[in-house]
C-alpha cells in the first residue's frame, strides 16, 4: 500500500469524498468550496492505481464502481472547468469548456446517476 494505509482508509476516503460531492450536488456548499475540499481527489490520490503497489491496485479494483464517479468528475467536470471570464469566450465554448455554474450542474447530474446506480456504487461508511 502506497497511497492509503489500509483498505479501511480507502473506504473512509471514498465515503468522505462522496459526501463532498453530495453536498455540492445538493447545493449545501458552493462549487468553489467543493473544489477546495475535494482537492482534485482522483489525481491527488492516484485512484487509477498508477502509484500503487499490486495489493493496493487490487483493493482499488474492488471499489472501481465507486471510484468511477471520481474519474468522471476529474475528466468531465474539473478537466473542462475554466474561469468565469473564459467561459464566456467563444473559443472556450467551442472547446467544451465551462464555468462553475455549469460545472455544478454537471456534478449534480453525475451524483444523481451515481446515486441511482444501485448498491455497488452506493456510499459505504466503514465501521
Amino acid at each position: 500500500m502506497l497511497m492509503f494505509a489500509s483498505e479501511v482508509e480507502i473506504q473512509r476516503s471514498l465515503a468522505e469524498h462522496d459526501d463532498i460531492v453530495r453536498r455540492c450536488a445538493q447545493r449545501e456548499v458552493t462549487f468553489e468550496q467543493f473544489c477546495d475540499e475535494y482537492n482534485n481527489y482522483w489525481s491527488f490520490y492516484a485512484l487509477d492505481g498508477h502509484e500503487s503497489d499490486d495489493e493496493e491496485r487490487e483493493i482499488l479494483r474492488r471499489y472501481e464502481d465507486r471510484i468511477e464517479l471520481h474519474r468522471l468528475i476529474a475528466f468531465e467536470v474539473l478537466g473542462q472547468l475554466c474561469s468565469e471570464a473564459d467561459a464566456r469566450r467563444e473559443i472556450y465554448i467551442q472547446a467544451g469548456r465551462f464555468g462553475s455554474a455549469v460545472a455544478q450542474q454537471k456534478l449534480a447530474a453525475l451524483w444523481e446517476a451515481h446515486r441511482q446506480a444501485g448498491p455497488q456504487a452506493q456510499t459505504e461508511t466503514p465501521k
